[in-house]
């Protein structure tokens, strides 16, 4: 079985004799388990991968001898009439005939051009891709579980967001009430309050539905009850300490793209070296043992028995076959060529799309911080604006307008915060780091 599928059930398994059950709170890494012993894309990728794994043998490459069991049973009844040259009639009413036949027949090709030993390679390298192909399976299931772990945080703290706004808007209602009950107020401040309570409502209506939508992908990714109901952990942890150099070194060894590409100009390198086994003769082994019984009520013979063993070499050598084998390497070398340059042609990608990302990534660690800084300033600003209003020194608008900018702020650094993790999340799925 796949090692890597092993690690990462024992490593499951470890995790959750650690886990609470009765919990509500689900931790990443316990929705990380669930995803990866349960998601269907991992399950068929392993089924996948055995299958490759089964057939990677020396059988497969056709190394082993043949050995075949032959038998066959047959009888015939029929009327005969046989005349002869010298005039004698015989007719034989219901004669009889009786067969019997059997034998082991064994087929070993003993050279075919080296093919049988490339075969045997080619078969190990398809079982590399496969693991290949699993470890991205995983890798991508792992970092859609973290994105959208993450994403239910962010949209929490985002409804936690609305719900501090409609506590300051009803305040202001509840002022702007009092204004008008005592005269000091006109009633537009306590409707423009309320039309304010209202959209900030409507906001957190929002909010929330998008936090239930996210919560439901989530089970979906976990392959479990849609609705089932947990809470998450409050912090959106970020490390910023990543560096460009060392990531692309990683990513030039680990990264799945790049090293199928290289399966696939190592599979191409085969595929020309077995074309190239035509031009050497081949080999082939044969043995074997046959019994043969037949039995008639007419003809020359009653019976006739053979039994014995047989044993012979082959010698085959191809000299004409109108050009086919030469097509065939001609094909076999542009696929090795084709395949050189889809190989670099990976790397150029895989390491632009690196840069782009990594790029996102400090950009949103930057904004992070000057978000921070910059919702510290709006508190403290949003705090003296609602004292002044509280005591009539200043309207509405004014306390509405310093209200939205910390709503702005609080947003712009949650979803700066997210695209860090979710930055960081891809950064380390193409360095091949995420179940490491």
């Amino acid at each position: 079985m796949n090692m890597k599928v092993i690690y990462l059930f024992i490593l499951s398994q470890l995790i959750l004799g650690s886990v609470n059950l009765a919990q509500d709170t689900l931790k990443l890494d316990q929705a990380i388990v669930i995803a990866i012993q349960n998601n269907y894309d991992i399950t068929l990728a392993a089924k996948d991968s055995r299958i490759v794994e089964l057939d990677n043998t020396i059988g497969t490459a056709g190394m082993l001898p043949q050995l075949d069991l032959t038998g066959a049973r047959s009888m015939s009844i029929n009327n005969t009439y046989q005349k002869y040259y010298d005039g004698r009639e015989k007719q034989s009413p219901n004669a009889k005939n009786n067969n019997i036949s059997g034998g082991v027949a064994l087929a070993w090709t003993l050279f075919d051009g080296f093919n049988m030993f490339i075969q045997k390679n080619r078969l190990t390298e398809l079982e590399n891709m496969s693991d290949i192909q699993l470890q991205s399976v995983v890798e991508n299931a792992v970092a859609d579980v973290i994105q959208a772990y993450y994403a239910i945080i962010t949209q929490q703290k985002m409804v936690e967001v609305y719900q501090e706004a409609m506590t300051i808007t009803s305040e202001r209602k509840r002022i702007a009430k009092a204004g008008v009950t005592f005269g000091s107020n006109s009633e537009l401040s306590f409707l423009q309050a309320s039309v304010d309570y209202n959209a900030d409502s409507s906001a957190y209506i929002q909010q929330v539905k998008m936090l239930q939508n996210n919560k439901v992908e989530i089970n979906r990714l976990l392959c479990r009850n849609l609705f089932e109901p947990f809470e998450v952990t409050s912090d959106i942890p970020v490390e910023p300490g990543l560096l460009f150099e060392k990531l692309w070194l990683q990513v030039k060894e680990q990264n799945p793209e790049i090293r199928m590409a290289r399966t696939n100009l190592s599979i191409a390198l085969l595929d020309r070296k077995s074309a190239n086994s035509t031009l050497y003769p081949r080999l082939n082994f044969s043995s074997g043992y046959t019994y043969s019984k037949s039995e008639s009520e007419v003809g020359i013979m009653s019976m006739n028995r053979n039994r014995g063993f047989n044993v012979g070499v082959n010698a085959t050598y191809t000299i004409f076959d109108g050009f086919t084998q030469n097509q065939n390497r001609s094909k076999a070398q542009i696929r090795l060529e084709s395949a050189k340059l889809e190989a670099e042609q990976a790397e150029l990608n895989t390491k632009a799309h690196l840069q782009r990302i990594y790029n996102d990534y400090q950009t949103n660690l930057q904004l992070s911080d000057f978000e921070k800084e910059n919702i510290e300033l709006a508190m403290r600003n949003l705090a003296i604006a609602r004292e002044k209003y509280r005591i009539g020194s200043s309207n509405d608008i004014e306390l509405r307008e310093t209200q939205k900018k910390l709503m702005d702020a609080e947003n712009r650094y949650l979803t700066a915060r997210f695209r860090s993790k979710a930055s960081e999340t891809e950064l380390l799925r193409m360095s091949g780091q995420l179940t490491r």
